[in-house]
């Protein structure tokens, strides 16, 4: 897993690339977003239009995040394609505590800070 993080309005977009699979890979990106929170960021985008597989270790980063970010009147949105990637997310019911689109587009569009 790779990932990459970018600045989009008062958003932190991160873009994951590859398999969300293994414990150790995920606890550096869990450290890191938790590195940004301490710094003041609460308002996450996690991009799944890259990712290949998720399992439950990636399902963790999100739900940390949230936690995490709620304490501050944060948010957490997710993109994710109609794909492998998004059943997952459905079937485990993340959907319904995250607010998920189907592109970078859409998300923007709907946030209000599309072009």
């Amino acid at each position: 897993m790779k990932y990459e993080i970018e600045s989009i309005g008062k958003f932190k977009m991160i873009h994951i690339v590859g398999n969300i699979d293994t414990e150790t890979s995920t606890k550096i990106l869990d450290d890191k977003i938790s590195e940004l929170i301490e710094k003041g960021h609460h308002h996450f985008v996690f991009n799944l239009e890259r990712t290949t597989y998720l399992d439950s270790a990636g399902i963790s980063i999100f739900i940390h995040c949230l936690c995490d970010v709620q304490q501050n009147d944060g948010s957490v949105y997710i993109i994710a394609e109609d794909n492998q990637v998004k059943r997952v997310l459905e079937m485990v019911g993340i959907i319904r505590l995250i607010e998920t689109y189907g592109s970078q587009q859409e998300f923007e569009k709907a946030v209000g800070i599309a072009e």
